[in-house]
């Protein structure tokens, strides 16, 4: 972070469990798509993942960190009491967001986490959502735009994360088109520089906010060339990208 000026991070964790292993095993063995999708399967989230990695590193600079736990909502009936202390124990250890992934959840929004984003409301009111959002494909279950709009609807006053918001140009303009909602903000990592382009075009630059997905997906010097080489952006609008919007939305949490 400091090579690369960054000056406060969102952090969370990263699933540990088999899935990567699989992977590589699959790959080995050519790739095979059938193989690949029973790694992929198998490595799906089942448990709440381990969040004492996120602990230490905020430890180290606790002005610079917001924590952000990564919470499995498909819970066996007999966890979820369980499932939900702990989830409790680490919003009143300073965790102020909550992650959910389309793909390793394989979950229907806003169907399946009504009951935690229900929660976090009751909870307090604000802490902030960060869906992991990829189109549907035949690897990812992926979340629709119109799941998301539901998701807006149903719950107002819930501040929304996009993530991977202009993943494929595609994605970004459904994405622009639909999802201009006050609840709603858009964040780049994994996405294409024009993508991000049109969205600051179709719903304005201050509901986009930079992110990096490092080190799990992409890195910091990438992710941030994408935001300072895109054309005919003033560089106030994207210092705004890089750190106001952001800074703004996360002003008000613990």
């Amino acid at each position: 972070m400091d090579r690369f000026n960054v000056e406060k991070a969102i952090i969370t964790t990263i699933n540990r469990l088999k899935y990567h292993h699989k992977q590589k095993e699959a790959i080995s063995q050519g790739n095979n798509v059938t193989k690949f999708m029973d790694g992929f399967k198998e490595g799906m989230l089942k448990d709440q993942l381990d969040h004492s990695d996120v602990k230490v590193v905020a430890e180290k600079a606790p002005d610079r960190f917001y924590k952000f736990f990564w919470f499995n909502p498909n819970i066996d009936q007999e966890k979820e009491e369980k499932d939900y202390q702990i989830l409790e124990e680490h919003f009143k250890e300073g965790f102020c967001g909550v992650k959910i992934h389309s793909g390793f959840h394989r979950i229907n929004i806003p169907k399946d986490i009504v009951k935690l984003v229900s929660f976090m409301q009751e909870f307090d009111k604000n802490l902030i959502l960060y869906i992991h959002s990829l189109p549907k494909t035949s690897f990812f279950k992926g979340v629709s735009t119109k799941d998301l709009v539901n998701l807006a609807k149903s719950f107002p006053n819930l501040r929304i994360i996009v993530g991977h918001a202009a993943n494929t140009m595609s994605y970004a303009m459904e994405v622009g088109m639909t999802l201009n909602y006050e609840n709603i903000f858009f964040e780049t990592s994994c996405s294409v520089s024009f993508g991000i382009y049109n969205l600051i075009k179709m719903i304005g630059h201050k509901k986009i906010l930079f992110g990096s997905d490092s080190p799990t997906a992409s890195t910091l010097p990438i992710e941030i060339e994408k935001i300072i080489t895109l054309p005919r952006i003033s560089k106030e609008i994207k210092q705004d990208i890089l750190f106001n919007n952001v800074n703004h939305l996360l002003g008000n949490v613990n």
